[in-house]
């Protein structure tokens, strides 16, 4: 079992840690990476981190007829020839001031053009994985690379992905995302992930109300877009409260302008998953992406965060996620049944499903790597899991993970990120007619980025657990096992 205290000793020490380690934000030859769209944009790209050395003389134009991004002031010139200031501190201020100006001409070509196609941005992304045969057939990922485990030992597509996105008008904003991949390499499921409108209250976009299908608050892994991880997949003690990530809903957004400005530094690391507010509060179906409502309630999440400044320039970013609604659990036979694989105590009339409460409390920290980072992240709750005599119960869930990662960046736009990860859950996956998601797992990977659009990861898995398979009347099998994928993930903006 997992042991919160234990958990949290070691997630305290590393924040102690960050406390006191005076470690720069960049050293001054590395690069600032900024993302070219926000929140679950496809991919950052980088600038040199102080700007042009030497700034050109009065406006300059960009292609699009757009004015590049004003000469800064020489006031911290100034005080860095003063000594007041450090050439890390000159660097940070260089690189806001030219992000700024960028976010501020950006929005304005796509606002103020009369034409709808350059009010609109395309872009997306690829994932091609080849995963080596499991050290045993048991070995299971339920609810991230199934592939990697059914078929493996060939080349195969995770994702292919197409974004479009754009600022209408001052207030209005939208998203679209399809998802074009299917079974490796036959693209028949044509699902929607993303679509989603944005409306600010103000003209400041401190509040803002989010409609359509989008990202429920679950937990800080599940916001993270797959363009934005490094690791291969999310932790299921996070992902089993919200496989798919996403539902159709209501949401309502409150971030103050310091906060705006953070969390789009936090997302410039690549593991940020941008502004989805300081406060959040979201009503949704709750039965998981696209699928069915199958009860008149409706879930209910909110989430809590702040993004923070240390005194030594670290970004950290800490905050809470609860959820509470009643879960259908699907393909369900009634407790009398010889053939059901899951059996209900009380199933609700004339359907297969089978009605239970859903709720959780997750916590967590997340600092990027500058040059070494960490996430962390525990959950604790209540909802469906098969039992090993397959009757669904209503029982005690907790899980959680930690996760240690170190950024190279040998040059201006290429780095090189190893990172290493253990995690455990203790509960059933609702969607997975409430299997028993018991696990123990080690991720040991590397990330290589030789420029912005290109990502390849080398990873091992250690895992012990129960394999999802049910057969009426038995319980799930356990399995002790490795598994080693490689990813090639390109991006197009």
């Amino acid at each position: 079992m997992i042991r919160p205290t234990g958990i949290g000793v070691l997630t305290g020490l590393i924040v102690l840690l960050l406390l006191v380690t005076e470690t720069p934000l960049l050293a001054a030859s590395e690069t600032i990476p900024t993302t070219k769209s926000q929140a679950n944009g496809p991919r950052s790209e980088s600038v040199p981190a102080g700007g042009p050395l030497s700034p050109p003389k009065g406006p300059q134009k960009v292609p699009g007829n757009i004015l590049a991004p004003a000469e800064p002031t020489p006031l911290e010139d100034l005080l860095l020839e003063k000594g007041l200031i450090t050439i890390d501190d000159w660097i940070r201020i260089k690189a806001q001031e030219e992000q700024q100006a960028l976010e501020q001409a950006t929005e304005l070509q796509m606002t103020g053009s009369p034409r709808w196609y350059e009010r609109i941005r395309v872009n997306g992304y690829m994932q091609m994985r080849y995963a080596f045969g499991p050290s045993t057939n048991k070995f299971d990922i339920p609810l991230g690379d199934r592939r990697a485990t059914t078929s493996p030992n060939q080349f195969y597509f995770r994702r292919i992905r197409m974004v479009f996105q754009g600022q209408v008008s001052d207030r209005m904003s939208f998203y679209f995302q399809p998802a074009l991949e299917g079974d490796g390499q036959n693209l028949f499921n044509n699902e929607i992930i993303d679509a989603f409108a944005d409306y600010h209250l103000t003209k400041d976009k401190v509040f803002r109300l989010r409609f359509g299908l989008h990202r429920v608050p679950n937990a800080f892994d599940t916001y993270r877009s797959s363009s934005q991880r490094q690791e291969l997949d999310r932790h299921e003690s996070v992902q089993t409260g919200a496989p798919g990530e996403r539902d159709l809903g209501l949401a309502l957004y409150w971030t103050p302008k310091e906060d705006q400005h953070r969390y789009a530094q936090l997302a410039q690391y690549h593991n940020g998953p941008g502004d989805y507010g300081s406060i959040g509060i979201m009503v949704y179906n709750g039965q998981t992406r696209n699928r069915p409502e199958q009860n008149a309630d409706k879930h209910v999440g909110v989430k809590v965060s702040h993004p923070f400044e240390l005194p030594n320039g670290r970004l950290l970013e800490a905050g809470m996620f609860a959820f509470r609604g009643q879960f259908v659990v699907t393909g369900t036979g009634p407790i009398t049944s010889p053939t059901a694989a899951s059996r209900c105590p009380n199933q609700l009339r004339g359907s297969d499903g089978c009605q239970m409460r859903d709720e959780r409390l997750t916590w967590y920290v997340f600092t990027p790597p500058q040059p070494w980072g960490i996430l962390a992240e525990y959950t604790l709750g209540r909802g469906p899991k098969r039992n090993a005599q397959g009757i669904l119960e209503e029982t005690h869930l907790n899980g959680g993970y930690v996760q240690l990662y170190y950024t190279w960046r040998y040059s201006d736009i290429a780095m090189l990120t190893p990172y290493i990860r253990y995690g455990e859950y203790h509960g059933g996956i609702k969607t997975i007619r409430g299997a028993d998601g018991e696990s123990r797992t080690w991720n040991f990977g590397l990330v290589w980025e030789p420029d912005t659009h290109w990502r390849f990861v080398t990873e091992l898995m250690l895992k012990e657990g129960l394999n999802t398979t049910l057969v009426a009347g038995q319980p799930q099998a356990d399995f002790n096992g490795s598994l080693i994928r490689f990813q090639a993930q390109w991006f197009f903006n």
